[in-house]
């Protein structure tokens, strides 16, 4: 006789029978994956951050780029933070400030509708001319698909951009001038080894031309007409960058204007002091007026440009050998590319390709173009004096070319490769323009281009402060446009036409202008802990070849990885 067995009875076998598959070493377990650990959590957040982006520029892709950018950080604080070691904790943080300052500039600053000069990129373009003939083919095909799609990106920005600032679009349309440089003059002359290649690049740089050339007549006729905005930013905003990006805790608005005043004191009775013992008259303006009257013909400024970078190396290789290791790379004085050429209103940095394993960096000076009057050609060529020439030389060469040597040798991990702190960069290179003269260069230079050097290196100090000062009270409202421009004249002595340039440069963007001044002393802060801790093994040289290992990374999380 058969027995049937309860059909509740059939089901807590099965179940029992699943659990012992599971459990057992040949079962199901061996087709189920282990959970992530929240290192390897991590690391897949930090490559999914790294594909944010947004090619073509269209509204949708800002769409996209802000909904993943919330995914992200939903994703990123479901990972236990204090699981992680140290490195992944700084990693955590910088991902956590990277996908925030993102999702801010698209959902709140919504940058792409208010500051054209961001759509005129040709980057990949650009970096053909810089070293010529460096960059394989593999460099120049890049430069042929960012050209196809060139004209694409500035028929987005059409749709996109809404009310900018008048001066922001004013700048946008210089810049389109000198895309049309590059387009024009310099693309067809570029070398290439493959034929083919050549013909479909100078044929998309002659699309891209086109595109150009109308979007500008866009500007001229629609945009600029509606470009209303205020030329500033609220101290909210900068505060977002100083304080969430930056991670500069007790260093917002209020505190960069108290340290700018101070400063700006200082400096003032500093440069009075100097001016009494190079001219009888004593007066600032005087002196630097003289100063600029020393300026040589524009095709005696790269010799000159060159003999300084020179002279800085031959020092820190000779006397200066204490202050930090000098880098194996390629190096020069050249002038600036044409992308290059508004931004850097006489003189800047830029990086070289990277050749046979050589990394390349350049002094870069723009050159006076021939569209300028002759009132605008000598006001110009007046910035190019020795004494602001020898400053900016090792300022930009040294000081970002050296930084970036370092940071291609020892920056491996890919959320510090992607973090790029905007103060770092510029913080370590006017570090350094004070140190050189602390460290005793300017003890080989004669005796009047001595004093002359130190106020050119306080002007370039003062410069830095009216950054802070200017676009500070222009963000509360207490300064104007122009009152800020005159303020580069007054205190410093710029030329007109360069000082216009740096307010319209500078208030495009919100980020916070203290990246001299307050970067200076977060080194220095750095500096001294790091005395007290070596003790009697403390050496300068030890301190700025470490300072470089980091990459460009907020001075906060620097501390982190050099002292805990």
């Amino acid at each position: 006789m058969s027995t049937s067995i309860p059909s509740s009875r059939i089901r807590r076998l099965s179940f029992a029978l699943a659990v012992i598959a599971v459990l057992s070493p040949g079962g199901m377990s061996a087709q189920v994956a282990p959970a992530p650990s929240p290192a390897q959590q991590l690391a897949a957040l930090i490559a999914e951050a790294a594909q944010v982006r947004t090619p073509t520029r269209a509204a949708s892709e800002y769409a996209a780029a802000s909904a993943a950018c919330g995914r992200i950080l939903q994703r990123l604080r479901a990972i236990d933070r204090a699981a992680l070691g140290r490195d992944d904790q700084v990693d955590y943080d910088l991902l956590d400030a990277h996908v925030r300052t993102r999702a801010f500039e698209i959902d709140t600053l919504r940058l792409h509708e208010l500051v054209p000069v961001t759509y005129i990129s040709l980057g990949a373009t650009d970096r053909l001319f810089l070293r010529p003939g460096a960059i394989s083919d593999a460099g120049v095909r890049a430069a042929l698909a960012e050209l196809r799609g060139f004209p694409t990106v500035l028929a987005n920005a059409r749709a996109n951009l809404k009310t900018p600032a008048r001066t922001w679009t004013e700048n946008a349309i210089v810049q389109a001038r000198y895309a049309r440089v590059l387009l024009d003059e310099y693309v067809p002359r570029a070398m290439v080894d493959d034929p083919a290649l050549e013909r479909d690049l100078v044929a998309a740089a002659q699309a891209a031309s086109r595109a150009t050339e109308e979007f500008s007549q866009w500007m001229q006729r629609d945009l600029l007409p509606r470009s209303t905005r205020p030329p500033t930013w609220t101290p909210a905003q900068i505060d977002f960058y100083q304080l969430q990006f930056e991670q500069l805790d007790g260093y917002g608005v209020d505190e960069m204007l108290r340290i700018a005043d101070r400063e700006a004191a200082q400096l003032t009775a500093e440069m009075r002091a100097l001016a009494k013992e190079i001219d009888p008259s004593g007066d600032l303006r005087t002196v630097w007026e003289e100063m600029k009257d020393e300026a040589p013909p524009w095709e005696g400024v790269i010799p000159m440009a060159q003999r300084y970078v020179e002279m800085a190396t031959a020092w820190l290789r000779g006397a200066g050998a204490h202050v930090m290791t000098i880098p194996d790379f390629d190096y020069a004085a050249v002038l600036a590319t044409p992308m290059a050429r508004r931004t850097l209103s006489f003189g800047g940095a830029q990086y070289g390709p990277t050749v046979a394993g050589r990394l390349s960096g350049y002094y870069v000076l723009t050159p006076l173009e021939p569209w300028l009057t002759e009132a605008e050609w000598l006001s110009r060529l007046r910035s190019y004096n020795p004494y602001w020439t020898h400053l900016i030389s090792y300022h930009e060469w040294l000081g970002h070319t050296a930084q970036r040597a370092s940071a291609a040798r020892h920056v491996t991990r890919p959320m510090r490769q992607l973090f790029q702190s905007a103060y770092f960069s510029q913080a370590w290179s006017f570090y350094l323009e004070r140190l050189l003269e602390e460290e005793g260069y300017y003890d080989v230079l004669p005796y009047m281009e001595r004093l002359k050097t130190k106020m050119a290196r306080r002007q370039m100090r003062m410069w830095r402060v009216q950054r802070i000062l200017t676009k500070l009270r222009m963000a509360r409202g207490e300064m104007t446009f122009d009152e800020a421009v005159q303020a580069y004249v007054d205190h410093i002595g710029m030329e007109p036409s360069n000082a216009f340039i740096e307010v319209q440069r500078d208030t495009q963007f919100a980020t916070p202008p203290g990246r001299e001044i307050i970067g200076e002393l977060m080194i220095v802060a750095l500096r001294e802990e790091y005395k007290r801790r070596m003790g009697p093994h403390y050496t300068l040289k030890a301190f700025n070849d470490q300072l470089l290992t980091y990459g460009d990374l907020p001075f906060r999380q620097i501390r982190r990885l050099m002292f805990e």
